[in-house]
């Protein structure tokens, strides 16, 4: 009887320990899964990242798509989405998921911005003003830049009145003042002619005009906004020999070492696109929006190393800036 006792005691503890390991195989199996998942997403959200540098962006929109059906509404996903369909010129989708985005995070300055430019190219300028109003709600400084989307949108009165104020409070930026003289002048002659500042259509014709008039000027101003059209319109050449120039002139200007990197990432020179973002860094002051694109632009150049490591840590570091 004993002897029967014991040998279903020991028959129990064998099958408790076969149920026990089978319990550890399955939470293993779902962790490697999870984890596996984890690493496909990283995966094709770098891929995408490295497609959009170099123009690809019906190929990022593939690899985003991926990421989003391994995670559903990533903001993250949804906002460089928005981003590539924007490059696309498809405004619609674009607008779509930056509005998905908003869902979930509704006052995110980046996405609110992005939201107000597609608008802007879509001639909606009554809802970039709605959308600048909000941006402005977060970020008080921004109000100028409602005084264009009035002028665009028709509101002659209230981008006069706003120049105004804007001009009492001693905020009136400097790129405005030739406008505010033009709209406060007293004139006989219709408003509409006044209605737009001077503005070139044509990307490339716009960066001959900037080229010509840093050439003669060598100002900071004029050349931040010809590095900023280089770059919109794949100049890469041209974009890495005036930031470099740049930096020679203006060598405490983090921006322009942000540019000499993305010239050096498309160009293929990653190490050395690295060196010179690293150095820009240390110029940065107070400025999460600067050092979030340095970081970003970092993480493309260790992914293009192979070193998916600090890829990922510094992308990681951008997000956050972005999120405070």
């Amino acid at each position: 009887m004993r002897s029967l006792r014991h040998m279903i005691l020991l028959v129990g503890a064998i099958i408790c320990s076969f149920t026990a390991m089978g319990q550890e195989d399955v939470v293993s199996t779902e962790d490697m899964l999870v984890e596996q998942q984890h690493i496909n997403f990283q995966t094709f959200f770098f891929e995408a990242l490295q497609q959009k540098a170099i123009g690809n962006y019906d190929k990022a929109v593939y690899a985003l798509e991926a990421c989003n059906n391994i995670e559903k509404n990533n903001i993250a996903v949804l906002f460089e989405l928005s981003k590539n369909y924007d490059l696309l010129i498809k405004y619609t989708e674009a607008e779509y998921y930056v509005l998905k985005g908003l869902e979930n995070d509704p006052m995110n300055l980046y996405m609110l911005r992005h939201l107000k430019d597609i608008k802007t190219k879509q001639n909606d300028y009554p809802g970039a003003i709605k959308v600048q109003q909000k941006i402005i709600s977060l970020e008080p400084e921004e109000e100028a830049d409602l005084v264009i989307l009035y002028i665009k949108s028709g509101e002659i009165e209230s981008a006069t009145k706003l120049l105004k104020k804007l001009d009492d409070l001693n905020k009136l930026p400097e790129g405005l003042q030739a406008l505010k003289e033009s709209l406060l002048q007293e004139s006989d002659g219709p408003t509409e002619e006044l209605s737009e500042p001077i503005i070139v259509d044509n990307p490339k014709r716009k960066v001959d005009l900037l080229k010509e008039e840093y050439t003669l000027n060598k100002d900071y101003t004029t050349l931040k906004m010809l590095l900023e059209q280089q770059w919109k319109t794949k100049q890469y050449l041209e974009l890495l020999k005036h930031s470099e120039d740049g930096i020679s002139l203006f060598p405490a200007q983090p921006f322009l070492y942000l540019m000499n990197g993305r010239a050096l990432n498309s160009l293929r020179k990653n190490s050395e696109a690295l060196s010179v973002m690293e150095e820009g860094l240390d110029y940065i002051i107070e400025d999460d929006q600067l050092k979030s694109a340095f970081y970003e632009e970092m993480s493309l150049s260790y992914k293009a190393l192979g070193n998916n490591k600090m890829a990922t840590e510094y992308y990681n570091r951008a997000m956050e800036l972005k999120d405070e």
